[in-house]
């Protein structure tokens, strides 16, 4: 199976920690570190040559791949990991979560959790996905969830047009999904949607360190300046 991590190259120049470190300071790209060898993040999806699969080949490629693939309508799409931004507002987010619903009936599970949307056949890996009540499994694989009461994505600049647009149209499929949040990398910035009482999709932007993220359906608030906490970002603010 394919995947993002790049071919050796001895002709191409080889990053030690500390230049790897000064080129995550350029604003608007994200790199990935892999023996010395750097390359821009990418977590666009990248479909295998058009080929088409059904679920049950794609799970058991799934299972036998040290990284993570999409599925959607027969089709397999590569995901590529994270840079140390997203990963910096995953652990602080996570980290509250997990805190706030310790004695709830909902639990958050971050990107290792896998998801199905029976309703158009997406296989999927939110940032962070928070499950109410007992979890629900598919019939065809014990390690894969659906029903999500929320669904978290942690935008980079390769992802954000697909999280707001295709993705965002393929988890309003999920009946149960109530809130839906995007959390910027970039800058400060964190979108909710949320389902109304006439079933539409209303938006809530928080723009300031100074506010707090509310997410009624599992009554927890998240602090804007603690999503960012760490991030170059509160300093540039500052």
């Amino acid at each position: 199976m394919k995947t993002n991590v790049p071919a050796k190259d001895d002709s191409k120049k080889r990053y030690t920690l500390e230049e790897f470190d000064q080129l995550e300071r350029e604003p608007g790209v994200e790199y990935q570190l892999h023996e010395g060898y750097v390359w821009e993040v990418n977590e666009s999806a990248l479909s295998y040559n058009n080929q088409y699969y059904t679920v049950e080949e794609y799970l058991e490629m799934e299972r036998a791949s040290p990284w993570k693939h999409e599925y959607y309508q027969g089709e397999i799409f590569a995901m590529s990991g994270a840079g140390r931004r997203h990963n910096f507002i995953f652990t602080n987010v996570f980290g509250k979560l997990c805190a706030r619903l310790e004695n709830s009936p909902c639990r958050p599970f971050g990107s290792d959790m896998r998801m199905h949307v029976p309703e158009n056949t997406l296989y999927t890996y939110p940032d962070i996905s928070i499950y109410c009540g007992d979890p629900i499994t598919t019939d065809s694989d014990e390690d894969t969830l659906i029903q999500p009461t929320i669904i978290i994505e942690i935008l980079s600049e390769s992802t954000r047009n697909y999280d707001r647009g295709k993705k965002f149209s393929r988890y309003k499929d999920i009946p149960t999904l109530k809130e839906y949040i995007l959390i910027e990398t970039e800058t400060i910035g964190v979108d909710v949607f949320r389902i109304d009482t006439h079933n539409n999709w209303v938006k809530q932007e928080y723009k300031t360190l100074q506010e707090t993220v509310q997410l009624p359906t599992v009554d927890v608030s998240l602090l804007m300046k603690d999503i960012y906490r760490g991030t170059r970002l509160v300093k540039l603010v500052k």
